[in-house]
This record gives structure tokens, C-alpha cells and sequence, in this order.
């Protein structure tokens, strides 16, 4: 990916994910009839093409729908900070790596993710309509599991066109590509099993035994992935049979972790039917914890 995109990417980070706000905002302001808009859209745990409509509200004439799956929604990509950027680093040291590093970085978890440290941005690039008239225009996006955002565009004269995400297809060539829809949908999240915990007490480790249908070598589909939201933050051991999945979780700095929310992670690899059979909390002194729970949600 090239310029357009990459500055696109820094224009969302800069603007949503410092500020902690919610993304009401489209890059560029200013947009022309058939347009590429990319939308901040927030810490939107469930928006993705098949799913969201996009509702485009011009300053006269009635309001142009797109429904889940048009094409014209081009992509809805999460976006995640630099892992070695003060934003990250700074809270975990407890020092201003950057000047106000750690004043961002707790808007970001008091006032967006509710102290869950898996930040990201989601980004939705949408192709504007050509029937658009001059005027402010309001986008809506919404999805079935009640998430929604808006963001306004001004609609300046002439006629665009949608971006076609030129890239360089090497540092010393001239040659450029674009990027085709696959390559766009690439980016996209695929569905995963979220795993998260809750308990009185803050346990060191946790060890949890699970099953699922067999995966892709044992006549099913799929094969068990696990991703770790902050590798920085807490270690994710994992092994997989074709059925059975263990996953041991423990803390990087072998300090026990500051919420619950830090023991959070996926299970993805096209496998099904992931169930909990067996869920064991330590201490730092191997000493057993209860009272600890498990929930898993499936993400489509």
C-alpha cells in the first residue's frame, strides 16, 4: 500500500484513537459526488461488510441506502496502534515517553475501551454516491448488534471517483498496482471466538481446556489459531490437537496483571463449536484462585 492509504491510516489514528474519542469524522472533509471516504468509526467490536448498512443522508433529496454487502462499502478495516509507540509504551512504564503520552493513553482507556488495552480504530471506506448534491451530507452506519456512528461530509462541486488504492510495487520501480478487492478484504477481520474473564480476585495464570468439531486434518473444517491482544502485556502458550485446545496465560513481566480485561484472547482458524471444559486460576504462588469465569463469544 502506498501513500493515499498509509496517509489515510495516520489521519484516523491521529485524530480518533489520541483523542479517545468515539470517530465521528470522514478523511478528506471535503468530497465530491463518487468519492472515496474513510470513515472513523470507533472501537467497533462487530461492524463488518456483510453486516453494517450505511445510510447517506444528503442536504436535499432523500436519503441513499446501502445495504449489507454493496460494494460500494469497499472495506471496514481495524486499525492498532504502533506497539512501540509512546502511546503504548509510556502507561506501561509509568513515564512520559512523549510528551503527555500517559494523559493519551488513559482518555483512550477511561474514556473509549473501559481499560481494556486492545485498542484499535475501525475504518470504514465507503464509495459516495453520484446522484450528490452540494451540501453537508450525514453518514450513518449502523449494524444489528446496536453499534452505530455518524460522521458528516461536505459535498464540494464536480464529479470524483473512487480511490483505487495505487501502491509502488517496489522501493526502486516506477511500475505501481492497485489494490483489487481481495486484497482489500484481506484486512478484514474474519470470525473469531472472543474469550474473557471475570472474578473477584485477579488471578496470576490461567490455564483453559477446551473442545471443538475437528478441524481440517481430522475430516472438519479449519484449524485452531489463538491471538494474543497484547503480547507486551501477557503471554498466550497454546497447543492444539484437532479437537482439543489448551491455552496457558501469565503475565510478560511476571507481575500479576491490572484487569481482567488484560487476560483477553481470540480463537480464529475457521474451526466451530469451541465449549469450555475446564478453567484453572493460580496466584503468583501457584495456589489456586476461584470464583473465576470464562466467557466465550462468537464474532461473525
Amino acid at each position: 500500500m502506498h501513500t493515499k492509504l498509509h496517509y489515510l491510516i495516520f489521519m484516523i489514528f491521529l485524530a480518533n484513537v489520541l483523542s479517545g474519542c468515539i470517530g465521528t469524522k470522514t478523511f478528506n472533509d471535503n468530497a465530491r459526488a463518487r468519492d472515496t471516504v474513510a470513515l472513523a468509526a470507533g472501537w467497533k467490536h462487530n461492524y463488518g461488510r456483510d453486516n453494517i448498512t450505511v445510510t447517506i443522508t444528503p442536504s436535499s433529496g432523500a436519503p441513499i441506502v446501502y445495504m449489507p454487502n454493496d460494494p460500494a462499502v469497499r472495506a471496514v478495516v481495524n486499525l492498532y496502534p504502533d506497539p512501540l509507540s509512546g502511546l503504548i509504551v509510556s502507561p506501561q512504564v509509568n513515564l512520559d515517553m512523549t510528551p503527555g503520552a500517559r494523559t493519551y493513553a488513559n482518555l483512550v482507556s477511561g474514556s473509549f475501551t473501559d481499560y481494556d488495552n486492545d485498542w484499535w480504530q475501525t475504518a470504514v471506506f465507503v464509495d459516495l454516491p453520484s446522484s450528490l448534491p452540494q451540501g453537508t451530507a450525514r453518514i450513518d452506519i449502523t449494524n444489528p448488534q446496536g453499534e452505530s456512528t455518524y460522521s458528516n461530509v461536505n459535498i464540494v462541486p464536480g464529479t470524483g471517483q473512487p480511490i483505487n488504492f495505487t501502491y509502488t510495487i517496489s522501493p526502486d520501480s516506477n511500475s505501481t498496482d492497485t489494490l483489487n478487492a481481495n486484497q482489500l478484504h484481506s484486512m478484514e477481520r474474519i470470525g473469531n471466538y472472543v474469550i474473557q474473564f471475570s472474578g473477584s480476585t485477579i488471578p496470576y495464570a490461567l490455564q483453559l481446556d477446551l473442545t471443538h468439531a475437528p478441524d481440517v486434518d481430522h475430516g472438519g473444517a479449519g484449524r485452531a489459531y489463538v491471538v494474543n491482544t497484547r503480547g507486551d502485556i501477557k503471554n498466550a502458550a497454546w497447543s492444539d490437537d484437532g479437537t482439543n485446545l489448551r491455552i496457558i496465560l501469565h503475565p510478560a513481566n511476571g507481575q500479576t496483571l491490572g484487569q481482567f480485561s488484560d487476560f483477553k484472547i481470540y480463537v480464529t482458524g475457521g474451526i466451530t463449536g469451541l465449549q469450555l471444559l475446564n478453567l484453572k486460576a493460580v496466584d503468583i504462588n501457584g495456589s489456586t484462585v476461584t470464583g473465576v469465569t470464562a466467557n466465550l463469544t462468537w464474532n461473525n
